[in-house]
């Protein structure tokens, strides 16, 4: 072999994977918050004024060390500013210790929303949205944020309210209600670790179906994404993603997007 065909050959393969690196999009660039928006309610037990959007005088959402430090003290939402269909997104997020009115008592609490659509501050302090729960105990659990509803195979066991997902359950289709037990859907199986450490919780989404992961294992399959307009269900496929603060403090980093160009092999 000559030696400029082993070039070309060691040239080949340097480009396959600088553009396998390539494919994913770090939203958070380490340093500051550009490229996204803050949305928060009031910071006095989430009873008073709220400080609405982009202004977070208390320092709810800081750069510390290379990761977004939520203190948790006022409920909100921090959301890119690009909509996204057809994506692969995953953050790391990690426990601190304080928690504040009203959640002193209930497990911590935080979000990893996608296909968002409409103002932040639109769903109390939040955006419209479908949700990767990240609770304590929780992270996985499904959650309509304001007017929207998807199918997820579930089934309610012997020692659960909630509706709990399996893969190989009926599919059910009544994720739209005023009633908790009829909102939320438990992940299966559990795959978090425990206080203190890192997680990573991922959601892949095609078309208007998606994968909650967490720790790089499938806790959850939901399909036929939709929002409600005028009492009709309208498919809901793309949006903004974004990040809560729900009264707990946590760290996030590494906030990575793929666009998807073919269906993916989980699906």
């Amino acid at each position: 072999m000559t030696r400029s065909i082993i070039l070309l050959l060691i040239l080949a393969i340097s480009n396959t994977g600088f553009s396998q690196k390539k494919e994913w999009r770090n939203l958070f660039n380490g340093k500051d918050l550009s490229g996204w928006d803050t949305f928060l309610g009031s910071p006095q037990g989430n009873k008073g004024p709220k400080l609405g959007l982009n202004n977070d005088t208390i320092g709810v959402f800081k750069v510390e060390d290379n990761t977004i430090h939520v203190s948790g003290e006022a409920f909100g939402v921090m959301a890119f500013q690009e909509e996204f269909e057809n994506f692969h997104v995953k953050v790391d997020f990690k426990w601190g210790e304080k928690k504040w009115p009203p959640r002193l008592s209930l497990p911590r609490d935080a979000g990893l929303l996608y296909f968002g659509f409409g103002p932040l501050g639109g769903v109390e302090n939040w955006i419209a949205s479908q949700e990767c729960q990240i609770q304590e105990g929780d992270a996985g659990d499904y959650w309509p944020v304001g007017a929207v509803t998807i199918d997820i195979p579930s089934v309610k066991t012997d020692t659960s309210k909630f509706w709990v997902f399996r893969p190989e359950a009926p599919l059910q289709t009544k994720f739209y209600s005023k009633e908790m037990a009829e909102r939320r859907v438990l992940k299966y199986p559990d795959n978090e670790h425990p206080h203190g450490k890192w997680n990573t919780a991922e959601v892949i989404a095609w078309g208007d179906s998606s994968i909650h992961l967490i720790n790089g294992k499938v806790v959850m399959r939901l399909y036929n994404s939709r929002r409600i307009i005028d009492g009709q269900k309208v498919p809901l496929k793309k949006g903004k993603v974004a990040l809560q603060s729900e009264g707990a403090e946590l760290y996030y980093r590494n906030v990575l997007i793929k666009t998807l160009k073919s269906k993916p092999k989980l699906f």
